[in-house]
């Protein structure tokens, strides 16, 4: 009778940490997806660029919620993306801040000499 006492207060001390351990994993795996994510949507906005689909690319990306800085240099277009992702996690979020920006950033070629600022 004792064993199943002793069972369920060991039980009752991990439980909390076991969530918790799990909570975080979570977070960390939404990181890693909205980085994934971030990186296809800003091989889509490059693409629009080269393109030369400069307005559509900035639609694009204030519906995503993503913010895109670009810097030329001679013909090469550097597009740095950067969004924030939510962190719920307690022990995440004590490290990280409550958000935690992700960016990822693609150099393309301007082939056809246009200009690419509008």
């Amino acid at each position: 009778m004792k064993d199943k006492g002793q069972a369920l207060v060991e039980f009752v001390l991990i439980l909390p940490i076991i969530l918790l351990v799990l909570i975080a994993l979570i977070d960390i795996g939404n990181i890693f997806m909205e980085k994934y994510q971030l990186n296809d949507h800003l091989s889509t906005i490059a693409e629009m660029y080269h393109n030369n689909e400069i307005t559509e690319a900035k639609a694009y990306a204030a519906n995503e919620s993503i913010i895109v800085s670009e810097s030329v240099n001679n013909d090469m277009l550097t597009l740095k993306a950067t969004k924030k992702v939510k962190v719920s996690a307690p022990i995440i979020k004590n490290i990280l801040g409550k958000s935690f920006d992700i960016t990822c950033s693609q150099t393309i070629y301007n082939e056809t000499g246009e200009n690419f600022e509008q």
